[in-house]
């Protein structure tokens, strides 16, 4: 060996200096004072004393930005030479361990003071779940719990609170439960890599379980160059081993070990050319450290582990894998406790503080914003936290400040912005989106754009992966290729679950304002009325194919029913902002509607419609004031040029030559083609308002619409007779007008002697009302009420 073995007790002299520990310290406060402004690694280097027997290169020591002491020997990869056989022999194997150990990674670093906890009382079911799972003893029990939800749901506090519960037993137990922690995090140097995740873990567990450590100690004689091995390497010499040498390990208490954020751990600490803000093989190291933990486990040591983070795809789909179905528990952190509760504890409680010290006499602990707050967190503790700290200013107002973020929805402001919690969430939010490697960006943005856009409809399909995958082939993407693109987002996206709705892909809405706000996104901002253009006009291209020939022709496929559909609120939303921003884009889709059978979508639209609706129907914008046409032509002005009123003019006459086409042909049908009674409500109440908009018209008694209705025949037809009963039903504002569209219909009536219940009381009721002869208290009124 390079050098005499000298052992050191805990305050003896080294011949050449200080007591270790002393000089442990001394090394850390030297460093911690040179740290940089971007926290950046500082480099010292002390020469170690001559030997004439040896020539030792110089000791090189790193301290590493949070951490309360240096890693020893260098950096995990660059080119350093490393000395640490000799520096092993003087000192024990847990000075070793703690000087390439991740100290801030551990419960109780300084790093992470005060560790984040739960609020009390909240999260209480998922806790004591976790703790019993722990605590328990039987050949079911299975050794690995993994706890995941979305980026928010205070997996970290649960971690820290289980952490502290256990601990608070270990006197009535006679050992501590907990046996190591580690909370990687993606900003801290030494915790955003595995490359002392071994070490940190065989250090606690050394100091939690005493009968290890001379195991550990000759381990690190046998190996000293342990700390340079690989972590595979490492588990089997600082882990594995000590434990098999202690013989029967049946009477050693099980011990956790609590594994948190593994989707924090971004950065492989392998040697690259290339500097990367973040490393682009997160997944494989994040599958890495799950491969280790399951080793571990594999052995069969008294260790059982809790893995906490957020339910990205690769870490799903990797605990799901076969080596980890027999020994895995999941907890859906989402779906456990009650959210909604657990925020309006904590915002009671924290307001109520605020309000103590705003009033320390406690004369006005009333905040009228209390349960807005609650309601807009949608039980998502970082939003509520985030808001409490950002009210909780002493040189503002908070009540002023809760106020403008509940009632005027300033989030998306600079003022917002520039708030230190507010900030800090933005922050978080821009670290997940970077998550996604460049190259891939423009791929993800242009699914997001095309999500927000149909988030934006109100007729979609309301699963989330049969969504996605309809947009991938709306957006002529291959197929898969959309959920894909989100893998990184899993913290922030509901995805991938068949039972989630599209309308509720978003974990939190300020993901959502955060997306849309260009100075809170940044580079990452997304512009919806792009997924608008996209899809609007992939939805004109597959109507433009449809025709009247089988127009009661069932089995469409996927997008020609999603045209059908959504058309109409596509447009609608499109004529709020895109169309209004783009001139050229608005002409251009109008142009796609006069290329089209407009008639055939029309009456597709009712009868190929997925959906039912209790009140409005899907179409009847089309039919609010000032009509069909204005619906079409939006902001378009007239006067604006010779081929702008070109297009007017075109686009009029195509839609309204359409619907009277459309609804003369379903006036006129023989047999109606059957669709549900909901979607012949709302046809028959769209006809109806047609109807009102068509007698404005001068020439109203010459329309084909009309013309159907007075047709002798049709009103034997159940579908006319609904139309006629509505038309008995209502009161028009022109009463005279509606009088006379009815007595021709009238007259068809009692020459094709169609008499049916309603027909006969809706008819009674409108006559008596023309005459003057109604009266309140006919019985009539309230059957046909």
């Amino acid at each position: 060996m390079l050098g005499a073995k000298r052992q050191l007790s805990k305050g003896s002299t080294d011949a050449d200096g200080p007591p270790l520990q002393r000089r442990r310290s001394s090394i850390t406060q030297g460093e911690s004072e040179r740290h940089g402004e971007n926290g950046d690694l500082t480099l010292n280097i002390y020469q170690q004393p001559q030997d004439d027997r040896l020539m030792n290169p110089p000791a090189v020591y790193y301290n590493q930005t949070f951490s309360s002491g240096p890693i020893f020997n260098g950096a995990i990869y660059g080119n350093v030479y490393n000395n640490t056989h000799m520096h092993v022999s003087t000192m024990d194997g847990l000075q070793f361990l703690y000087q390439h150990a991740a100290t801030g990674a551990m419960h109780e670093s300084d790093e992470r003071y005060p560790p984040p906890l739960c609020h009390p009382g909240t999260r209480d079911v998922v806790i004591g779940r976790i703790t019993g799972w722990h605590l328990i003893e039987n050949d079911q029990k299975k050794g690995i719990l993994w706890v995941h939800a979305p980026a928010g749901h205070g997996k970290t506090a649960i971690a820290g609170t289980v952490t502290e519960r256990l601990g608070a037993m270990k006197e009535e137990l006679g050992f501590s439960p907990v046996g190591a922690t580690f909370y990687f995090w993606r900003t801290s140097p030494e915790r955003n890599s595995p490359a002392r995740f071994m070490i940190t873990l065989a250090y606690q567990l050394a100091q939690s379980i005493p009968e290890l450590q001379p195991h550990v100690n000759a381990a690190i004689e046998t190996e000293p160059a342990i700390a340079k091995m690989a972590l595979e390497r490492q588990l089997v010499k600082l882990i594995v081993e000590p434990f098999k040498s202690l013989g029967n390990l049946t009477d050693i208490p099980n011990r956790l070990v609590i594994v948190d954020g593994i989707d924090e751990c971004i950065n492989s600490d392998r040697e690259s050319r290339v500097a990367k803000k973040y490393a682009e093989d997160q997944e494989a190291v994040q599958v890495r450290v799950l491969d280790l933990i399951h080793c571990l486990h594999s052995h069969h040591l008294p260790l059982c582990f809790l893995i906490l983070s957020r339910p990205e795809a690769w870490i799903k789909q990797h605990l799901e894998s076969k080596p980890f179905h027999e020994e895995l528990e999941v907890i859906d952190l989402y779906e456990i406790g009650d959210h909604m509760n657990d925020v309006a504890r904590f915002v009671r409680a924290e307001l109520s503080r605020i309000a103590k010290s705003l009033d320390p006499a406690g004369r006005d602990g009333k905040w009228p914003e209390e349960q807005k707050l609650v309601w807009k967190s949608g039980g998502h503790m970082l939003y509520a936290a985030t808001v409490i700290r950002h009210i909780d200013d002493p040189y503002d107002d908070p009540r002023k400040l809760l106020r403008d973020i509940i009632e005027d929805d300033h989030e998306s402001s600079p003022d917002i912005e520039h708030s230190t919690p507010f900030s800090s969430l933005y922050e978080l939010y821009r670290q997940i989106m970077r998550s996604c490697p460049p190259k891939n960006r423009p791929h993800m943005m242009q699914v997001l754009e095309d999500v927000m856009a149909f988030d934006q409809t109100r007729y979609v399909e309301p699963r989330c992966d049969a969504a996605l995958r309809l947009l991938d082939r709306m957006s002529m993407r291959l197929a898969g290729n959309g959920l894909k693109a989100l893998r990184p987002l899993h913290a922030v996206l509901r995805i991938g679950n068949g039972a989630e709705s599209i309308a509720n892909i978003f974990v939190h809405s300020s993901f959502q304002t955060f997306l849309k706000s260009a100075h809170l996104s940044l580079e990452f901002t997304v512009d919806r009325h792009k997924g608008q253009e996209r899809l609007l006009s992939s939805v004109l291209d597959r109507m433009a194919a449809l025709t009247m020939d089988e127009i009661n022709e069932k089995h469409l496929g996927d997008r020609p029913l999603f045209a059908l559909n959504n058309w109409c609120p596509f447009w609608r939303e499109a004529s709020k902002g895109l169309f209004r921003e783009s001139r050229a884009t608005h002409i251009r889709m109008i142009e796609k509607i006069i290329a089209t059978d407009f008639t055939a979508c029309f009456i597709r639209s009712y009868l190929n419609h997925r959906y039912d609706f209790e009140t409005q129907s899907p179409l009847s914008p089309l039919f609010y004031l000032p009509g069909p046409a204005k619906f079409f032509v939006g902001s378009l002005k007239s006067d604006e040029c010779a081929v702008t009123l070109s297009i007017i003019d075109k686009v009029t006459s195509h839609v309204l030559s359409s619907l009277d086409e459309a609804f003369a042909f379903l006036l006129g049908a023989t047999t109606f083609p059957p669709i549900s009674q909901s979607m012949r409500k709302c046809l028959v109440d769209d006809c109806e308002q047609y109807l009102r908009l068509v007698t404005a018209q001068a020439d109203w008694r010459e329309n084909k619409v009309v013309q159907a209705l007075w047709t002798r025949g049709h009103q034997k037809n159940r579908f006319v007779q609904e139309v006629i009963e509505g038309l008995y039903s209502s009161i028009w504002r022109n009463r005279t007008v509606q009088e006379e569209l009815m007595r021709p219909i009238e007259d068809a009536l009692e020459e094709e002697d169609v008499d049916t219940e309603m027909l006969r009381l809706s008819r009674s009721i409108f006559w008596s009302v023309s005459m003057g002869t109604y009266v309140e208290q006919d019985p009539l009124r309230k059957t046909i009420v």
